[in-house]
């Protein structure tokens, strides 16, 4: 089981979690719950574990309309709201680094300035007879503390447009590759797409996984275009398919289709990382479940890639925790199911045998 990175997290505060305590991870780590138990919380935390004090990383959440939300908002929506302090922290165990402590510390204050300060903070245009009148921003301080130190620090305020984050490129840690996929169908995923394409290997592997939804599919390539466009395109696919007498536009496929593709291109990319896969079942049809997850889970020992899923779907569930009956998969798959007990945060760990235990002869509800 070389695919193991982090061994264990620690999460003292974020967002709704508190007092959290994760331990024993393996290769493939799935966590399950109700809505709001913690678990794209925890996705989120292991994404800033490669990097921890990137200002970049944390701002970097996909969840739905954070993206577009001012910088001011991301920030500040990171931090407990059950706590008069705006304090993250949390500890973790990894292969490279073994154990450390991690905190954000922030403040706000309310602070005079001038107009045109303002104006240059908002991007937006400052009247000339306006630029030097009083007026008043709210400042975010946030200090990123790394084994009790402080390795980086900014300023962000209410009317901060843009993030222009100068981080600091020495770092007291080594960084490791994460990559976060969230449950939207999301398959813009360069620069990885054209490491794959330009490698036979790769290249093959995803064909063969696209296959199990279209066995007709007999390549895809990136679209090329003979005539300019005045505007930068965001890259697109084309199929070859026995089917269709011509290339046709990757979005004919299905959801599905796309999100194995994705799928697929995020596991050769992540190789010697960290994979989060939010919500794994979305668009996933239960019939090809078994054969996609046997080669996204091999793939990943394959690639040492150390795998984290989260999941809604009880049968989604029983069909990746069965595939610890392969031999190649035996012990490499842990669930861990989280419950809210009387406001604290608290985690089952099962293996997956045990896990498929305590479903058939139990009733054990697993999600």
């Amino acid at each position: 089981m070389g695919n193991i990175h982090i061994k264990s997290l620690n999460i003292e505060s974020f967002r709704g979690i508190k007092n959290l305590k994760l331990e024993n991870f393996t290769g493939i780590n799935i966590f399950s719950g109700i809505n709001n138990s913690g678990k794209t919380s925890i996705l989120e935390i292991l994404q800033t574990s490669g990097n921890p004090c990137s200002p970049y990383v944390w701002t970097s959440f996909d969840r739905a309309g954070e993206a577009t939300s001012p910088i001011f908002e991301r920030i500040l929506d990171l931090f407990p709201t059950s706590e008069d302090k705006l304090e993250i922290a949390y500890s973790k165990d990894d292969d490279i680094n073994g154990v450390s402590s991690i905190k954000l510390k922030a403040d706000i204050t309310k602070e005079k300035t001038i107009k045109r300060e303002y104006c240059k903070e908002a991007h937006i245009e400052c009247e000339p007879e306006e630029e030097y009148s009083e007026v008043e921003m709210i400042r975010l301080h946030t200090d990123f503390i790394y084994n009790g130190k402080i390795e980086d620090a900014f300023n962000v305020f209410n009317v901060t447009r843009f993030d222009n984050f100068v981080e600091n490129v020495e770092k007291l840690y080594n960084k490791y590759q994460t990559l976060y996929l969230p449950s939207s169908i999301n398959y813009e995923i360069n620069p990885f797409i054209t490491k794959i394409f330009s490698d036979n290997k790769s290249h093959k592997e995803l064909i063969s996984v696209l296959q199990l939804f279209d066995d007709d599919i007999i390549d895809i390539v990136p679209t090329v275009r003979d005539y300019s466009m005045p505007f930068p395109l965001k890259n697109t696919y084309q199929v070859r398919s026995k089917k269709f007498g011509r290339l046709v536009p990757f979005g004919v496929y299905g959801d599905g289709v796309r999100k194995a593709f994705y799928f697929v291109v995020s596991v050769l990319a992540t190789k010697d990382g960290i994979l989060l896969i939010d919500e794994f079942e979305t668009a996933i049809h239960t019939s090809v479940m078994t054969k996609l997850f046997t080669w996204i889970f091999k793939a990943c020992k394959k690639y040492n890639v150390q795998l984290f899923l989260t999941t809604h779907s009880k049968e989604a569930l029983q069909k990746v925790l069965a595939l610890n009956s392969d031999s190649d998969l035996k012990d490499e798959i842990t669930l861990y199911t989280l419950y809210k007990i009387d406001g604290k945060n608290v985690a089952r760990r099962l293996s997956a045998e045990r896990a498929i235990e305590a479903d058939e002869n139990f009733g054990q509800e697993l999600r």
